[in-house]
């Protein structure tokens, strides 16, 4: 019993990740801060513009010389730094566990790097950008040092995994991860429910809507 309503998760991930989510229908905004959502199939991911990082994740500036957005990821630890290979370890994903954050940096904006259709450009409020970065620091385990605890290295793309707080389960995926932490960035997307990468893509889509009806 057990193994068949993993067999139906695992089913219902794979279509869940095949099918598009809706496209924004309006411009990205111009001026003021913002961030990027971008949908990667299995999983969503956050691009911040590297002047908008507050002063704990200003490092990040550092660590990625060159770079104009920092890409942040967030997964289950074993799933995320080691990609399974078989059938029976896709299925064991949604099982809870420790979490990684994967921090990419991108020397041209999400819109040049993935293609243009995958990706939403949301305005953040008054100090969104502040709340949306403290809301990344909080969740990374910090070493003795006070900086975020380096668990390995990635390489497709390059880039860096950190130990994060939180406990990645099936209620509390990376799709949920990015949709709450825009929600504390002061914008208008729930992490309520949210499992699947197109539920929180098209909940981004709803706010690029709504952000679009008061730009006109």
């Amino acid at each position: 019993m057990i193994m068949k309503c993993l067999c139906l998760l695992f089913i219902t991930l794979a279509v869940s990740a095949c099918n598009p989510f809706a496209r924004p229908t309006c411009p990205p905004p111009l001026t003021g801060d913002m961030v990027y959502i971008v949908g990667q199939g299995w999983h969503v991911e956050i691009g911040i513009p590297v002047e908008e990082l507050d002063e704990n994740m200003s490092f990040y500036r550092d660590i990625f010389p060159g770079a104009r957005v920092i890409m942040f990821s967030y997964g289950k630890k074993t799933f995320f730094i080691a990609p399974p290979e078989t059938v029976s370890e896709y299925l064991l994903g949604p099982f809870p566990g420790a979490a990684a954050i994967q921090v990419v940096g991108l020397s041209v904006t999400p819109t040049e790097a993935y293609p243009p259709e995958d990706t939403v450009t949301l305005l953040l409020p008054p100090n969104g950008s502040q709340s949306l970065s403290a809301h990344i620091w909080k969740d990374l385990v910090k070493d003795e040092s006070g900086k975020p605890q380096l668990v390995a290295h990635s390489t497709h793309p390059i880039g860096l995994f950190y130990a994060a707080k939180s406990e990645y389960n099936l209620f509390h995926t990376c799709n949920t991860w990015v949709a709450d932490a825009l929600h504390n960035a002061g914008l208008s997307v729930s992490g309520d429910n949210v499992i699947f990468s197109k539920q929180a893509m098209n909940r981004v889509v709803e706010a690029a809507g709504e952000q679009c009806k008061i730009l006109r």
